[in-house]
């Protein structure tokens, strides 16, 4: 017993270390990120002020709609899996929806919303993200341990304090997973939104003009620049959200 002691310091200080030097890694790429940013920025006609800007923008339109996925894929795996009668009739609908292509979508929602550009994209985006963190929360739901379960129970774990203390938590691992995948495939699915509508502001819509331009070469260094900033954009916030989610993961 008198080792117990100086062995879990050990191991704390071992647990430290790694995080530290992890962390030093961590910000060591995303500085280099940005010097390389600048350096393609130097050796190339792309302008500056429109890609920062329509980076902002498609940014912006991203996080928006990535709430809005989020939000509605926790309430729809919450009703679905609580209810085993709504789970075998919704289940199987979604499981066909998420197969089924967002850009056939544009078509109806530019006739339908033709004065309203923003919500046509945002619309069409957010149902390109919630389908990974709807299916992983409901595969999370449905492998969730009912030992962990009933000690909510008995320790008072209800109504909206049982899903802020316990659910939520107990579902962030699943949720970030999904939401990693969600936002990768949102930026996939960005450019082209940004190109069919035909906006004026955002990435895809300066890249767009870039191309039909047959600027190649500023087309492929801001196609770089991109891949870049979404690296540090990984790195900053999805990665470190990664790691701290796993707190709270519990094997069966």
């Amino acid at each position: 017993m008198r080792y117990s002691h100086p062995l879990q310091k050990s191991r704390e200080h071992h647990i430290l270390k790694n995080r530290y030097a992890s962390s030093v890694v961590s910000w060591a790429w995303v500085i280099i990120a940005f010097l390389l940013v600048g350096f393609f920025f130097s050796f190339s006609s792309l302008d500056i002020k429109q890609v920062i800007s329509g980076f902002a923008v498609s940014l912006i339109r991203t996080t928006i709609a990535y709430l809005l996925a989020a939000v509605l894929a926790v309430a729809i795996a919450l009703s679905i899996t609580a209810n085993k009668t709504l789970e075998n009739l919704f289940l199987p609908i979604f499981d066909v929806l998420q197969s089924f292509p967002s850009f056939a979508l544009f078509p109806v929602l530019v006739i339908a919303l033709k004065n309203s550009p923003e919500t046509v994209i945002i619309s069409v985006l957010a149902i390109e993200i919630i389908w990974p963190i709807l299916f992983s929360m409901i595969g999370s739901m449905k492998n969730r341990r009912r030992d962990l379960e009933e000690a909510a129970t008995i320790f008072g774990a209800r109504s909206w304090k049982r899903l802020i203390y316990f659910t939520l938590p107990q579902l962030s691992p699943s949720i970030i997973t999904g939401s990693i995948v969600g936002w990768g495939s949102g930026w996939e699915f960005i450019i082209g939104a940004e190109l069919l509508v035909k906006t004026k502001f955002g990435i895809g819509a300066y890249l767009g003009t870039l191309g039909n331009n047959q600027q190649n070469v500023a087309l492929a260094f801001g196609i770089i620049i991109l891949l870049m900033l979404l690296y540090v954009i990984n790195k900053l916030i999805w990665l470190p959200l990664l790691i701290r989610s796993t707190l709270y993961s519990a094997e069966a």
